[in-house]
């Protein structure tokens, strides 16, 4: 389904808003109208206007948009991964979300994060090109990774320099290459 105009505005508030919280500050209109400047909020809300674009058939704009991010931001986010409201970048830093991301709302992403389908898709290894679904609050620290066909729950956090490459369940802390989950009900259940 087209994302509207009103659907655009909407997820751009939510992200300002998102961002807000994170400040601890209170939303006025001269602070959502800094925000908007800021160079941790606009590949956000440049984000979320290239999608606007690319579901309306206004590739060209959209791929502006796009390489707008890319080049002063060194934010790539693919016009068709589904990011929902609320998504905060701390550090504009190399954050690369691919094409088949889907991701719920209030996700908060850190310098050089990549979300994307496993890079070693190809016909004879059968790996699915699909990327992975991450539910909400998403707390990834800088440098991880969430690559492959895998499903990650609610309230997941991801260790500083982990790669994920497999499913896990809410609230799941994650550390280490591979990721392996750390909570306290996981090493229970283990022993």
């Amino acid at each position: 389904m087209k994302q509207s105009l009103k659907d655009t505005m909407a997820l751009v508030g939510a992200d300002i808003r998102a961002r807000s919280e994170v400040e601890e500050q209170s939303l006025t209109f001269l602070r959502a109208c800094r925000y908007m400047i800021k160079s941790a909020v606009m590949p956000i809300v440049l984000f979320r206007w290239q999608v606007f674009f690319y579901q309306h058939h206004m590739g060209l704009i959209s791929s502006l948009l796009a390489l707008i991010s890319n080049v002063l931001f060194t934010v790539k986010i693919d016009s068709e991964a589904k990011i929902g409201p609320g998504l905060v970048i701390y550090h504009c830093s190399y954050v690369l979300i691919g094409r088949y991301v889907q991701m719920g709302k209030n996700c908060q992403l850190a310098n050089q994060n990549t979300i994307m389908a496993s890079s070693f898709y190809n016909a004879e290894t059968n790996l699915s090109a699909t990327g992975p679904t991450i539910g909400d609050g998403l707390l990834p620290g800088c440098g991880a990774s969430v690559v492959g066909n895998i499903t990650l729950g609610n309230n997941v956090q991801v260790s500083m320099n982990s790669t994920v490459d497999d499913s896990f369940p809410d609230n799941a802390v994650l550390i280490g290459v591979p990721a392996r989950n750390v909570t306290k009900s996981a090493v229970a259940k283990s022993e």
